[in-house]
């Protein structure tokens, strides 16, 4: 009998338990560095953590329409392997996306369609970087994207970002420096648009200083854009691929942002030379051959009108947020970003706020945000604070924005 006066049953099995694992972990398993976020055990009210897409904004009967549709069109070659290079009518998607929204030319056979931008990021990073090589990044930088980046045991070089972007002359002192070493520069990673943290669009002027120091030094320069259709003002700029004449440029992009995360369609846009490098990462049978024909056929006949739905919503949202964190702000030295798109703010907490204590307050009013040091290499970022205004509703930007200001103050 057991404690409760039942028998016992027969044959039962003991609870699992993990054996010793550390001595079997991988070398690339062991380059990771967990990321610390305030994701205490809670149930956010106001979701500022992540960048998670706006969910009224998706398109749930176009996309059953456009599944319907591809069904009765080509079922069959949606249910079964596909190109390793990725279902070319997403492909041939993916250069008209360019040429609408950046008036850049490319062709099918430059990309490479992987599982989300996340594993297209990782693709050129494995395709490139070996252990102990020298890369260099911007601090900040897309927390997801360095923790891909320490997984390949890099030496990581950061640069400092400004109102411009990547600030290139820190660019050739790193450059100038492993030089002198003897060294080289495998790599070097840059967030174009609305970059993510900080905010700014790189300046057509360190683009293209950028590309010339690439040259200069040997090296490459992934391009990583996941929001540049989402501009709500400002200038569009030629992206680091179109404005390169030397195949040093490989670009990544996403359908996250524009159609919804869980699609998981990304992609690379690369010199052709190395599209059979980067595609010999991926198994075979192509990136999600269903998926990606229901994506297609549904943004070949709404991309441009959704986008720019999209564009008034996240707009809203960014000057919702902007809005509740003026009020209480505006007195202070506190520094906010004001992005000409994508879904982030940038703040330079007010001085004197204790960081622990913000958290803490955050915590007994449920909201989320992401605390500076994740998004930075080798140290830093303790005076900031990420905001993403891309979920909730403006309403709640506002007021959540305002809660969060006033917790900094008396924090």
């Amino acid at each position: 009998m057991n404690g409760a006066g039942r028998p016992a049953s027969r044959g039962m099995l003991s609870p699992m338990t993990t054996p010793p694992f550390d001595a079997l972990l991988s070398t690339r398993a062991r380059y990771a560095v967990p990321l610390t976020t305030p994701r205490q055990s809670m149930s956010p009210l106001f979701e500022f953590g992540g960048g998670y897409p706006d969910p009224v904004s998706f398109p749930y009967e176009g996309m059953i329409e456009a599944t319907a549709k591809m069904m009765a069109a080509e079922g069959a070659q949606a249910m079964t392997y596909g190109d390793p290079q990725g279902y070319i009518g997403l492909r041939e998607l993916i250069c008209h996306k360019y040429q609408l929204f950046e008036m850049m030319k490319t062709r099918p056979e430059n990309i490479v369609v992987a599982n989300g931008s996340g594993q297209a990021l990782s693709l050129a990073f494995s395709a490139f970087v070996d252990p102990g090589d020298a890369i260099i990044i911007e601090a900040p930088t897309f927390s997801g994207s360095l923790n891909t980046i320490r997984r390949h045991g890099p030496r990581i070089l950061d640069v400092p970002v400004d109102d411009e972007g990547i600030v290139t002359d820190a660019v050739r002192e790193r450059l100038q420096t492993l030089r002198r070493e003897g060294r080289r520069c495998k790599l070097i990673y840059t967030i174009v648009n609305f970059q993510n943290p900080a905010g700014p669009s790189q300046s057509l002027r360190r683009r293209q200083e950028l590309i010339a120091l690439a040259h200069e030094y040997d090296t490459l320069i992934l391009e990583d854009d996941a929001y540049g259709e989402l501009r709500f003002e400002g200038e569009t700029l030629p992206p680091l691929y179109a404005l390169d004449r030397g195949g040093r440029v490989i670009r990544a992009g996403t359908l996250s942002k524009i159609l919804g995360a869980g699609v998981r369609l990304g992609w690379l846009c690369a010199p052709k030379d190395m599209v059979p490098v980067l595609q010999s990462f991926l198994f075979g049978g192509g990136t999600n051959p269903f998926m990606s024909r229901v994506a297609t056929y549904y943004m070949k006949d709404n991309m441009a009108a959704h986008v720019q739905r999209l564009i008034g919503v996240y707009r809203a949202k960014r000057d919702a947020m902007l809005k509740g964190l003026d009020e209480v702000l505006r007195d202070t030295d506190a520094t906010i970003s004001r992005p000409e798109g994508g879904f982030f703010l940038w703040i330079k907490l007010p001085s004197g706020t204790d960081k622990k204590r913000l958290a803490e307050r955050a915590v007994e009013a449920r909201i989320q945000y992401t605390p500076g040091p994740v998004f930075y290499a080798n140290g830093g970022g303790e005076d900031y604070i990420r905001l993403a205004f891309s979920y909730e509703q403006p309403d709640k930007c506002y007021e959540g924005a305002r809660m969060l200001a006033k917790a900094m103050l008396s924090a």
